[in-house]
């Protein structure tokens, strides 16, 4: 028996899903510069998860978080999913959800963190995860 899974999950500068479709600008990036920490920092985050025919019609928890190179949770937004099964969808078919998530974080220190998706239950869901290091900015060069 197939069960979900995690299609993409990327780092954009904006994020927006509008008629089943993914619109993003600034993204799959890995380093943001910074002019010094602690920083105010906005990302946003697009994931999809491919639903299987079974698991539809159900609540479906899902954990977004942050932590820093020293795996310590720097956020955490607790939510769920509910993907509905349409009349014209053929029996058997799996469904592709998407999502965006816009995140105001305080980071503390310069160096790397990992954002982390977990849909399921927390033993058996789930998991991606992409890296991305928070640098001082160089001073521009006349």
């Amino acid at each position: 028996m197939a069960r979900m899974e995690i299609d993409y999950l990327l780092l954009a500068e904006h994020t927006e899903v509008t008629g089943n479709k993914l619109y993003l600008m600034g993204g799959g990036w890995d380093t943001m510069n910074v002019p010094d920490a602690p920083a105010n920092v906005r990302l946003q985050v697009a994931a999809g998860v491919r639903v299987e025919w079974d698991e539809t019609n159900t609540t479906i928890p899902l954990v977004i978080r942050v932590d820093d190179d020293d795996a310590q949770e720097v956020f955490r937004l607790d939510g769920q999913m509910n993907v509905g099964r349409p009349p014209h969808l053929p029996a058997g078919s799996s469904q592709l959800s998407q999502m965006t998530f816009a995140l105001q974080l305080q980071l503390k220190e310069l160096g790397g963190y990992r954002v982390s998706l977990v849909v399921g239950s927390p033993e058996l869901g789930v998991r991606r995860s992409v890296p991305f290091r928070l640098v001082k900015a160089q001073p521009a060069v006349r």
